[in-house]
C-alpha cells in the first residue's frame, strides 16, 4: 500500500498536478467532486482573492484555489505534520511565496485575528467530521463576517439559517458532504443560490 493517498488538482493553473497526503496522518482531504463543486459555485470569486483554508490539513482546497487564481492562501491548522506537509507541496509547486502557514487551533486563531479575517476574501472552514467546534467557529467568524464562507461538513451536521452575521444562502450535497456556503447579511438580498 503506498504511504501517501493522491488527489489531483481540478482547475486552473495546476490542473491535473497530484496532491499527495501522508496516510499516517489521518487526514481526509475534500475529494475532488466537492472541490469541483466549490469552485463552481465560487466562480470568478476566487481570482484575486486571498483565502484562508481552516482545518487545512494537507491543503487541498487552499492549493486548489491558488492553482484557480486566487493571489494568496493561509493555511491554518494546529498539526504541525500537516504544515510541514503543505510546506513541502507550496515548494514542489512553486507558490510558497503566495503561502502563509498558521499552526493554530481554528477557533483560538479566528478569535484572536480579526483583523486578518477582514482582509479575507474566502474563508473555507473543513473541520473533522466528528469535531462539534465547528459551531463556534462559524459564531466566531460571524462577529466579523469576510465575503464568503464555505463549510464542509457531514451531511448529518445541521447548519443554522444565520450565524451571527453570516446568513446561509446556499447548501449542496455531495454523497455524505455538504458544502454550506455563507455571507454577510447586508449582501443577504440577491446572492441565493
Amino acid at each position: 500500500m503506498p504511504s501517501t493517498a493522491q488527489t489531483r488538482v481540478t482547475g486552473g493553473e495546476w490542473r491535473g498536478r497530484v496532491l499527495s497526503t501522508p496516510r499516517e496522518q489521518l487526514l481526509r482531504p475534500t475529494r475532488s467532486m466537492v472541490r469541483e463543486a466549490l469552485f463552481n459555485i465560487l466562480g470568478d470569486e476566487v481570482i484575486g482573492a486571498n483565502v484562508v483554508d481552516l482545518f487545512a490539513g494537507a491543503g487541498t482546497v487552499g492549493f486548489e484555489a491558488l492553482s484557480r487564481g486566487a493571489a494568496r492562501a493561509s493555511f491554518v491548522d494546529s498539526d504541525e505534520r500537516a504544515l510541514t506537509h503543505v510546506r513541502e507541496t507550496a515548494a514542489r509547486l512553486g507558490c510558497t511565496e503566495r503561502c502563509r502557514l498558521i499552526r493554530s487551533d481554528a477557533l483560538l486563531w479566528v478569535r484572536a485575528r480579526t483583523a486578518e479575517l477582514r482582509a479575507a476574501t474566502v474563508v473555507f472552514l473543513d473541520a473533522p467530521y466528528r469535531d462539534d467546534s465547528v459551531a463556534d467557529v462559524l459564531d466566531a467568524l460571524g462577529r466579523f463576517p469576510p465575503p464568503v464562507v464555505v463549510c464542509e461538513h457531514h451531511r448529518a451536521r445541521s447548519m443554522p439559517e444565520r450565524i451571527g452575521g453570516l446568513v446561509l444562502v446556499r447548501r449542496g450535497r455531495y454523497g455524505i458532504t455538504d458544502l454550506s456556503v455563507l455571507r454577510p447579511a447586508e449582501m443577504e438580498v440577491g446572492t441565493g443560490g
